[in-house]
Formats: C-alpha cells, sequence, structure tokens
C-alpha cells in the first residue's frame, strides 16, 4: 500500500455483534469483529465495541493508525443527532459519518443500483433506496413493531403454544416443541418472556421455520404472516418496474417461499452485506 493512498472504514454494528473493515478505494486490506453495538440500549458498550472491532481490523489491515482514514458507521440503535455524536467524538477519524444500520444495508444490498430492500434479522426494515433519497418502513423495534423479524416470529411461537395449551387451538409440531424446551411447563415461558431480550426471542424463530418446512399449521400461518407484512411494506414503497428487491438479513431468504408468485418474481440476490455497505459509503465521503 502506498504511503498515499487514501484509507476507508466502514463499520456495521447491531445487538449480536458489529464488523469493521480496513480498506482503500478499491481493495479490503483487513476485518475485524467486535462485541454487541447497539447504540439505544448500551451507547457505551456500543464504543467499546467499534473500537475493539477497529483494532482487530487495523492489525489485520497492517495500518499503523487510522486518524486520516474516512469512514461510516452504521449502528443499530441511533436515533438521534446526540448519540452519533457521542459516537463519533469517541472515533480515532478525522472523517467520519455516523448513522443508524439502514443506510449501509441498503448500499450493501443495492450495489450501485435504486431498489428496495427488506433487511429481516433479530429485528426488521423493509427500505428504499432512489439516487440519494432513502425512506424506510418499520424497525421500531419489537415492542411496537419489528414484524417478521425473527425476535417477532420466536415471540409469537411462545404466544401460540400458550394458546395450544388453552386448547384455544390444536396442538401442532411447533406449540410440542417449543412446550418441550420449557418443560412442559407454560408459566416457564411466561417467567423467561417477561425479561427475554429480542435477541433471546429471536433464538425461537429456527423452530418456526423448521417447523413450516414440514408443514406446520401454525408454522406456515406465521411465515405467511411475516411475508404478508413485508410485501405491504414494498407496496407502500411504491416500487418501480425492473427494481431489484433484495430479501436480506439472517432470516430474510426464508420467507421467499410464502410470498405472492408476484413478489417472488422481483426478488434478486443481495450484491453484498452491510458491512460492503459501509465502506462503500465511506468510499464516497469527500475531503
Amino acid at each position: 500500500m502506498s504511503d498515499h493512498e487514501q484509507i476507508f472504514v466502514g463499520v456495521d454494528g447491531g445487538g449480536t455483534g458489529c464488523r469493521a473493515v480496513i480498506g482503500t478505494a478499491n481493495r479490503v486490506l483487513g476485518e475485524g469483529r467486535g462485541g454487541p453495538a447497539n447504540a439505544t440500549s448500551d451507547i457505551d458498550g456500543a464504543i467499546r465495541s467499534v473500537l475493539d472491532a477497529l483494532n482487530r481490523a487495523r492489525a489485520a489491515a497492517g495500518v499503523d493508525n487510522l486518524n486520516n482514514a474516512r469512514s461510516h458507521i452504521g449502528l443499530a440503535g441511533v436515533l438521534d443527532a446526540k448519540q452519533a455524536d457521542t459516537i463519533l467524538k469517541a472515533m480515532p477519524f478525522n472523517k467520519v459519518v455516523v448513522t443508524d444500520d439502514r443506510p449501509a444495508t441498503l448500499a450493501g444490498a443495492l450495489g450501485s443500483n435504486d431498489g428496495i430492500v427488506a433487511a429481516i434479522g433479530t429485528g426488521s426494515f423493509i427500505g428504499s433506496r432512489r439516487g440519494a433519497e432513502f425512506r424506510y418502513i418499520g424497525g421500531w423495534g419489537l415492542i411496537l413493531g419489528d414484524e417478521a423479524s425473527a425476535a417477532w416470529l420466536g415471540r409469537s411461537a411462545l404466544s401460540e403454544t400458550l394458546l395450544a395449551h388453552d386448547r384455544m387451538q390444536a396442538e401442532t409440531g411447533l406449540t410440542n416443541a417449543v412446550l418441550d424446551r420449557f418443560g412442559n411447563d407454560p408459566n416457564t415461558i411466561v417467567d423467561f418472556a417477561a425479561t427475554a431480550t429480542p435477541a433471546e426471542f429471536g433464538a425461537f424463530a429456527p423452530f418456526v421455520t423448521n417447523a413450516a418446512e414440514t408443514g406446520d399449521v401454525i408454522a406456515t400461518r406465521l411465515m405467511k404472516d411475516g411475508g404478508s407484512y413485508i410485501e405491504l411494506a414494498v407496496a407502500n414503497l411504491k416500487p418501480k418496474r425492473d427494481e431489484p428487491f433484495c430479501l436480506t438479513g439472517g432470516l430474510g431468504p426464508s420467507y421467499a417461499p410464502y410470498m405472492s408468485p408476484a413478489a417472488q418474481k422481483w426478488l434478486r440476490p443481495a450484491e453484498g452485506a452491510a458491512l460492503d455497505g459501509a465502506l462503500s459509503l465511506a468510499r464516497g465521503i469527500q475531503a
């Protein structure tokens, strides 16, 4: 690497961890990982995790310091300018932009294209990019939203299990598996839910996706409900002819079989991940 070559840094972080990547205008030099980095739930912890990921990436890249780097940091839970400024001031860069994690997610999935992305992981949001204009639906957190997310799906599985226990609906393989996980004691489910984090609820999402693949009635209904929500959000973003539509995140692609044939025709593979998007946004920061 030339001593005069500009360094760019991208960071993507959320409730389960964060990643940092260091590169030049046309190549990646090194990556690093850190712990959870949600600015709303623990901003100090998020800063520590980002700095840890940056140090690991710097070591992997063989870069002495990042003072002159241009960086885009996208973290879940960055809700206002005050939070962004707190994070910005803790970073070792002269040029840094701090946002929530949504712009990087769209930039990573769409590359240089306009289009729509449904980002479905522990939480969820659906967004569109058309030129420099971004629009988002959802992303409000599990208490008030995050429909179709892993947390929503896992929590729904627990609710459906209690309904089956009360004989409000027939038991299925899904409800039996969930109840068995809690020692066949519905009170244990209630105790768990009282303090469960979105990530802990999300750990039950695979119970649903796996059961749906076997034709489980309740699991299939939940997957169709999630898919319908995604389609409704996409419709509200007013998709244009031939725009790509991507399902991303750990859970997003699992919804594809439960969506309408029309929606399935729009689907395109994501070009990259949120970390790729953060690096591309960093490369767009002007001197």
